[in-house]
């Protein structure tokens, strides 16, 4: 009997060892650099009132876990200000990822988030804060004054039309939908930068795109992203005016 026993229980854990190893990674462990690069739609955080008045500042750092479809389906936080913690949640929480594929199936992914909260050296007054996600990030607090205006034009219907730095305008990203690699281009081992010149209404829709430079391959999905893109409305002396601006796409293959 006692022989029985034991080999009954030696069958039983050889095939609970043959079925571990059969047993495939529900989430995996990827780097900040690479599931960056995965992002369709990021939401920018607003920086938090109360820490500008306090002219608080610093990183949030999060712990992500992505599901298959790509929606972020677990936060926790790592590190960072508590004041400045729950507007970085909020905003990450609604980002969109590409699916991460592992030997061409999709998989659960575990990550880190930095988020950036960096106040100009200006007053408080005329503070131009920003937050974003390191690296690339998108600054999400709001720009007032003339901070970074270059000219000022009539648009086509009379109003106002302001002629801003890209940094600038980056600072007033709401919503950044991230452009589709061409295939083809891919297939070619095509890179480079398309530069875009992209006039943003009072409302912080993207009202007007012209191609600047950019390989031809590139440049039509660097336009059909970038129409998507919506900014906060720049104002001018307290009041909403039109934005002229750069936005440049970086097309980058992975070694």
């Amino acid at each position: 009997m006692s022989r029985l026993f034991m080999a009954a229980l030696l069958l039983v854990i050889a095939l609970t060892s043959l079925a571990s190893a059969q047993v495939v990674a529900q989430r995996i462990r990827v780097a900040d650099t690479i599931i960056s690069q995965q992002i369709v739609t990021k939401v920018a955080p607003v920086y938090p009132p109360l820490a500008r008045q306090a002219r608080i500042q610093g990183q949030v750092v999060l712990k992500v876990q992505i599901s298959k479809s790509g929606d972020v389906e677990n936060l926790q936080l790592v590190s960072g200000h508590p004041i400045l913690a729950p507007a970085a949640i909020e905003a990450v929480k609604q980002w969109k990822y590409k699916p991460f594929l592992l030997n061409g199936e999709p998989i659960g992914v575990e990550t880190s988030v930095t988020v950036n909260f960096t106040l100009s050296d200006k007053p408080a007054a005329e503070s131009n804060g920003t937050a974003g996600e390191i690296p690339g990030g998108i600054p999400g607090d709001h720009a007032s004054g003339v901070v970074g205006v270059v000219s000022s034009t009539p648009g086509p219907n009379g109003a106002t039309r302001v002629r801003v730095s890209s940094s600038v305008s980056q600072g007033l990203l709401l919503t950044k939908v991230q452009p589709q690699y061409p295939q083809d281009a891919k297939d070619q081992h095509i890179q480079g930068v398309v530069v875009l010149k992209v006039i943003v209404d009072k409302e912080g829709n993207v009202s007007n795109i012209q191609l600047i430079s950019g390989h031809p391959q590139l440049a039509p999905a660097a336009l059909e992203a970038v129409k998507q893109w919506k900014y906060r409305p720049y104002l001018l002396n307290g009041n909403p005016v039109e934005v002229d601006t750069q936005v440049q796409v970086n097309f980058t293959l992975m070694p």
